[in-house]
């Protein structure tokens, strides 16, 4: 037999100047794929390598075409070939750095530091310890406390303890209040962790999860999380983090991740991982400052008078640290330090509502009094934009001249460099990132200011929205793919909103962005597109997407939304952004929108394992097209409909549905194909559900439906187990992993872990068949997806009473309450393992009494 001359490979991609990942690209595989084959991976030590699949004998031509190599060299005998290599291959300089030791402190963006500093001793201690540890019991600490309570503060003390030099493992910071873009914060850290290294949006979480597993003891370092926690008010739990691969980065580095370890601040309680406090979290609630700590703070600031003076001052200010500081900065450089002179702020009247909040306004309410006009309103222009604000745009300001400029007309570069250096001495403005003239404000600072700023905020975001189209094409063309060109679109987007603009706005994301069709399914780009869809509603509610846009407009951004989270998992909220389309739909009287809704909401329910809401939802939608005749939908509908039926264990209806779904539609092509396939697999009806499906991944792969191709891999990946087609399985198991990296699809995530662990199982290794299906089936339970947790709980029931038969009864029984009341077939399954590990302990009567439970249309088919 052939093998695979990968040293070939690996010649002709250095040959061409190319790295792994640009060859992959071309190619058209993920990096890990191409790697199997430049590293010898693919040859067997005892087969060499098999061309009877298809998919390896187009991975030839793939190779053989790109980098212009003929395909018969790249298959040779054993003689001519070497074989996988016992050592690794002699790493390029760029690998060789990636393998060092020593690690530097990376500033993504800088922390605020505190000008003086008092206190949190005991925190400082505890933090400082953590983070040198080797491996800490808590891998996450997050530090909680309202605004402006010192939390940034506190970590920037800890960056700073740690040292200039170089150590063991990496330390990485982050500030959510200057980036809030979830995508953004993962390409950044997985260029630094692995020292180069770039991957599409879906690869990042995966490949960061791996790295940071790696076991040197990083740290992630994280500012501001409750900029990407919901507040309560979209309907979810408040501090709930709106993106699910945040929410599966931070889980999995609570569990543990290697020897890595994060620290986080945010207002908010951290919904997604409390479940872990004490074993893994640690939540750290920042006190108010004492009485001595206070009146320290105010004597660095440069204030006098007695003792008893200064702590009255205190008391005022509720110990809050950065009310403290504003009256400690205020006092001392407008009042000559001099307590004295302090006109009493009314601050007892402040005690309504949120009482250290209104305190901290008296405090800069009187602040801004002292200021001169002009860093009056540079401070309120600066807030106003946000974060990261660079000298360019406040510039464009000035030269707008009017009430847009204020005081700032005429205003030179260089007057505007010195006003922003006394703000920042201040305490007012910091640089946000090193090295860049970027600059920011304090978040609790920000609504004041903004308050101050004389002209309707609209129009500062309409100027900044003029200056960033000039830099950009905004006519139809391709859309961008590379990250600085979206990130740039996406800030146009959020200032035509903020500039009143909805309409422009949504342009920009349907054509200029692409839409669904290039972020979510060429892309991969979940995050980014939910994130998107999230800045046109109120508080992040689909039910609150802007009046002034047509209800045509609306539904389009509600169900694109609902595509982008039940990609990422988030199948609740998914359901939300459904049924507002299907509302809009029956408003509108859109006959097809209300088809395509009911069935896209029946399918979504289908998930989450709901199967009666779900055929109820695809009963109407179904009703709805055969009463308009449209057959397309009909065909449709009726297929999805019977694969509901299957899930509900009645074999005979769901038999009917398929039949009747291929007399208005012909044959079945895409989904409808997959489910059907899905059925007949179940059935064990196994070459009409082989046949089907390559005749489906052919018609796939010819139109470019990434994802229905991967699904077709998984259903033959499926069928190969059946058939003890092992080493196929693994094929179609990479072509489909590959997908479901690119996307970060959850669903696809999902089938790759069932498959991986059935053919592991296959194989007779069991351990990596549980761990395969434990960590799918707390993916599954993480994201809702009721279907999947009932298969996967019973595979790890199999792979368990495989190892141990007299051992398995706890996961057999946690199967079967997995698997809910509605899942006819995973009930079966996990009735059966349950009764084989009750008999294996000689609980006889018991097991009988639950074989009696099967449902006969299971029993028979099983």
């Amino acid at each position: 037999m052939p093998r695979f001359h990968h040293a070939l490979l690996l010649q002709a991609r250095l040959d061409l100047n190319l790295t792994q990942e640009q060859a992959a690209a071309a190619v058209g595989v993920d990096v890990r794929t191409y790697r199997r084959y430049e590293s010898g991976a693919v040859n067997d030590v005892d087969g060499g390598f098999s061309v009877r699949h298809p998919t390896r004998r187009k991975m030839i031509q793939r190779l053989a075409a790109e980098f212009g190599l003929a395909e018969a060299d790249l298959l040779v005998d054993d003689s001519q070939a070497p074989p996988p290599p016992a050592e690794p291959l002699p790493a390029a300089p760029e690998a060789r750095e990636a393998e060092a030791t020593e690690w530097r402190t990376h500033f993504a963006h800088a922390l605020q530091h505190a000008r003086h500093f008092v206190g949190r001793g005991e925190v400082l201690s505890f933090l400082s310890d953590w983070a040198m540890a080797p491996r800490p019991v808590e891998r996450t600490v997050a530090l909680v406390a309202l605004g402006g309570a010192g939390k940034t503060a506190v970590a920037e003390r800890v960056v700073s303890g740690l040292g200039e030099g170089s150590r063991t493992g990496g330390t990485f910071v982050w500030s959510f209040y200057e980036a809030p873009r979830v995508e953004g914060f993962f390409a950044r850290a997985l260029r630094y962790f692995t020292r180069g290294d770039e991957a599409a949006p879906g690869e990042r979480l995966e490949r960061l999860q791996e790295v940071l597993g790696g076991g040197p003891p990083h740290l992630l370092v994280l500012d501001g999380l409750e900029v990407v926690q919901s507040d309560g008010g979209d309907g979810r739990a408040r501090g709930e983090f709106l993106d699910p691969s945040l929410r599966r980065l931070l889980s999995s580095l609570t569990r543990g991740l290697g020897a890595a370890r994060v620290l986080m601040t945010s207002r908010l309680p951290l919904a997604d991982l409390e479940a872990w406090e004490g074993s893994g979290l640690r939540t750290i609630a920042l006190a108010p400052l004492s009485e001595d700590e206070g009146v320290e703070l105010l004597r660095l600031w440069g204030l006098n008078g007695g003792g008893g003076a200064l702590r009255e001052l205190f008391v005022s200010t509720g110990g809050h640290a950065l009310s403290v500081s504003m009256m400690g900065s205020y006092v001392g450089s407008f009042l000559g330090g001099d307590v004295r002179r302090f006109e009493e702020v009314p601050l007892a009247e402040a005690a309504r509502d949120d009482l250290l909040a209104r305190r901290l306004q008296a405090v800069l309410s009187a602040y801004a009094r002292a200021l001169p006009e002009r860093e009056r309103d540079v401070l309120a222009r600066l807030c106003v934009l946000g974060g990261g604000v660079d000298e360019d745009a406040l510039e464009t300001i000035a030269q707008a001249g009017g009430a847009l400029a204020g005081s700032l007309a005429g205003m030179s570069r260089a007057e505007l460099r010195r006003t922003l250096a006394r703000l920042e001495r201040l305490g007012l403005v910091f640089v946000a990132r090193e090295g860049q003239a970027l600059y920011s404000t304090h978040p609790f600072l920000r609504d004041y200011f903004k308050s101050l700023l004389g002209v309707a905020p609209e129009l500062i975001h309409a100027l900044e929205r003029e200056r960033l189209a000039a830099r950009l094409d905004t006519r139809v063309h391709e859309p961008p793919r590379d990250g600085a060109r979206l990130d740039a679109y996406e800030a146009l987007l959020l200032h035509t909103l903020r500039a009143g603009l909805p309409l422009e706005a949504y342009s920009l994301y349907a054509r200029s962005l692409g839409g669904f069709n290039h972020l979510g399914l060429r892309l991969g780009d979940m995050s980014r597109g939910a994130r998107l869809m999230s800045t046109f509603a109120l508080e992040g509610d689909p039910r609150r997407l802007p009046e002034s846009l047509p209800e045509a407009i609306r539904g389009e951004l509600a169900y694109d939304w609902g595509l982008y989270a039940g990609a990422l998992g988030e199948l609740a909220f998914a359901v939300r952004c459904y049924e507002t389309y299907v509302a809009l739909a029956e408003r509108t009287g859109d006959a097809v929108a209300l088809i395509t809704g009911l069935r896209t909401l029946g399918y979504t329910e289908r998930l989450r394992g709901r199967l009666t809401s779900a055929r109820e939802l695809l009963g109407r939608s179904l009703a709805v097209a055969l009463e308009r005749e449209d057959r397309a939908h009909a065909a449709r509908g009726a297929a999805l409909l019977g694969l509901v039926l299957h899930d509900l264990g009645e074999v005979a209806a769901s038999d009917e549905h398929f039949e009747r779904a291929r007399e208005l539609g012909g044959p079945p092509v895409a989904r409808r194909a997959l489910w059907q396939a899905e059925h007949e697999l179940a059935l064990g009806r196994r070459e009409p559900a082989r046949e089907a499906t390559r005749h489906n991944l052919e018609q796939c792969q010819r139109l470019g439906w990434g994802g229905h191709v991967a699904h077709c891999h998984a259903v033959l990946g499926l069928l190969a187990v059946e058939d003890h087609l092992l080493e196929e399985g693994r094929e179609h198991l990479v072509y489909a992993h590959a997908w479901s990296r690119a996307s970060n699809e959850v669903e696809m995530l999902l089938r790759c872990h069932e498959l991986a662990a059935r053919l592991s199982f296959a194989e007779g290794k069991w351990a990596e068949a549980e761990r395969e299906a434990e960590e799918g089936l707390s993916l599954a339970a993480a994201c809702g997806f009721g279907l999947f947790r009932s298969r996967l709980a019973c595979l790890v029931a199999r792979s368990v009473l495989a190892r141990e038969p007299r051992g398995g009864v706890d996961a057999a029984l946690a199967a079967l309450e997995a698997t809910g009341g509605e899942d006819a077939w995973g009930r079966a399954k996990a009735l059966e393992l349950a009764a084989k590990a009750l008999e294996a302990t000689g609980q006889q009567e018991r097991a009988r009494e639950l074989r009696r439970e099967l449902r006969p249309p299971v029993r028979a088919a099983t």
